[in-house]
């Protein structure tokens, strides 16, 4: 066995590192299972709900104007729950007739 020595401060730095990529992989596997667990407590803002549903801000518009989407508006923009997009999502596939017929 090959004996490494090193100074410790060194160590104490290479210690806080592993500390920090620790926390930060924690951070993200309670953030990956809120988003499984409860998708209605997840919120969205404009962006990054145009963004899972491939539009535009302006379609983002249009649908809250029509309707179509639940939302809410904090700090003067608007916000949507992961449950509301998923639903959304969902609700515009289609199936191609075609192809179904076929498998």
């Amino acid at each position: 066995m090959k004996v490494v020595v090193i100074e410790s401060e060194v160590y104490k730095k290479l210690v806080r590192k592993i500390e920090w990529i620790y926390s930060y992989t924690k951070k993200r596997e309670n953030e990956n299972a809120t988003l499984q667990s409860n998708p209605s407590e997840v919120w969205l803002n404009d962006q990054d709900a145009a963004a899972i549903l491939r539009v535009s801000k302006r379609t983002m518009q249009r649908l809250r104007s029509n309707g179509e989407i639940t939302y809410s508006i904090r700090g003067g923009k608007a916000w949507y729950t992961l449950a509301e997009v998923k639903r959304l999502l969902l609700g515009r596939v289609i199936i191609n007739r075609k192809e179904a017929s076929h498998e």
